[in-house]
């Protein structure tokens, strides 16, 4: 076998209860009526283990809606791969945790997005987010349970980063992942950060990594962050490319298959789903995932075309180089290293409060506590 699927990052449900304006899959709080059932599931189960498959993520939507999330986690657990999940904390509760105690998965992933409760609250779309997610970080210790948290940042929530560190060390969680947000789904292109912002969150990365190592256990910008050049390499290492259909794999709701979950453009979605045809015979397929298998420098435009790590780093995350069309990637630390911000409007870090309510009103109007937040400045 020339490729396995190490890590699966599984959307078991589309359904959600929450309306988070940078939600890539716009996921709502209708589940789709073709969601794969508890039979389909455990037998796409099989054939990971088949494929040497060796953790998987129950993601979602909200994974912990679906009624046989445990017995889905037991499942994967039976055929000796490793659980996780990724939550957005609203139903962990004394019921839930229960079952996840008895799961002991290898983490229970919760998003947090802003260090204040009004703004995580105005971001997730639900009054009260913010404290059920610290409820959630204190029950999940309680129990033996690892939490950890998964941080999206754009304009809104960027100077937000060193509280949400504050509110994780207090929390005692230890494992956190940052990431920017792409305009997919319901992001628009506005609210992106600037490559400005891009650069200060790999320096904000590195700093934590080293100076507040006491606190954490991981701290990363997932495969957003890089790649290669000095503070690339800081941060991650040395950036060999996207595992996409290599060594990782993305699953939807409805048996979609796609080489991570993230891809979410309909040409990164392979042709056949899991009902289809069996999961082994999709990941086995010469012609499946060419865009990663059969990458090519041809298939790169821009400034990555003629970059000097183009055969390795084939433009960094797929997901992130092609949100313009052709493969570029805007957002590189080694590029900014190299050229600078590409335009005066890249070259920002701060956005005043006028600003950013032109951008994110037409979204959802700002809360109050928004406008107090500067008066008190």
């Amino acid at each position: 076998m020339a490729y396995a699927p190490k890590k699966l990052v599984w959307e078991i449900t589309f359904s959600c209860n929450m309306n988070c304006i940078h939600c890539g899959s716009d996921c709502s709080s209708v589940e789709k009526p073709y969601q794969l059932t508890t039979a389909e599931c455990f037998k796409i189960i099989r054939d990971l283990a088949e494929l040497g498959c060796e953790s998987i993520v129950l993601s979602g939507g909200e994974p912990l809606l679906r009624k046989d999330y445990g017995a889905i986690a037991a499942e994967i657990q039976r055929h000796g791969m490793k659980v996780s999940f990724i939550s957005n904390g609203d139903l962990v509760n004394e019921e839930t945790v229960k079952v996840l105690r008895a799961i002991r998965p290898d983490a229970f992933g919760i998003s947090l997005d802003a260090g204040e409760a009004y703004l995580h609250d105005y971001i997730r779309g639900k009054k009260g987010s913010f404290d059920k997610v610290i409820k959630a970080f204190h029950l999940l210790l309680e129990n033996g349970i690892t939490p950890s948290v998964v941080s999206t940042i754009h304009k809104l929530n960027f100077d937000q980063l060193p509280k949400i560190r504050e509110v994780l060390m207090k929390s005692k969680v230890r494992l956190w992942q940052i990431q920017y947000g792409d305009y997919i789904g319901r992001m628009t292109k506005q609210t992106m950060i600037t490559e400005a912002q891009f650069w200060k969150m790999g320096i904000f990365i590195l700093e934590t990594q080293q100076k507040y190592k006491k606190y954490f256990d991981v701290v990363n910008g997932a495969d957003v962050f890089g790649y290669n050049g000095v503070l690339g390499e800081q941060i991650q290492g040395c950036w060999t490319g996207c595992y996409a259909g290599m060594q990782c794999l993305g699953l939807g709701s409805d048996g979609s298959v796609r080489g991570c979950l993230s891809l979410q453009k309909d040409e990164f979605i392979e042709p056949y789903t899991t009902r289809d045809r069996s999961l082994v015979d999709i990941w086995n397929d010469p012609e499946s995932f060419k865009y990663n298998r059969q990458f090519d420098c041809s298939m790169l435009t821009g400034y990555c075309k003629s970059c000097i790590y183009a055969a390795v780093c084939k433009a960094g995350c797929v997901r992130s180089a092609s949100i313009e069309g052709g493969r570029c990637n805007p957002y590189c630390l080694y590029k900014i290293e190299k050229e600078g911000f590409t335009s005066e409007e890249q070259a920002r870090i701060h956005f005043c409060k006028e600003e950013l309510a032109e951008i994110y009103n037409p979204l959802k109007e700002l809360p109050k506590e928004f406008y107090s937040q500067y008066e008190k400045k």
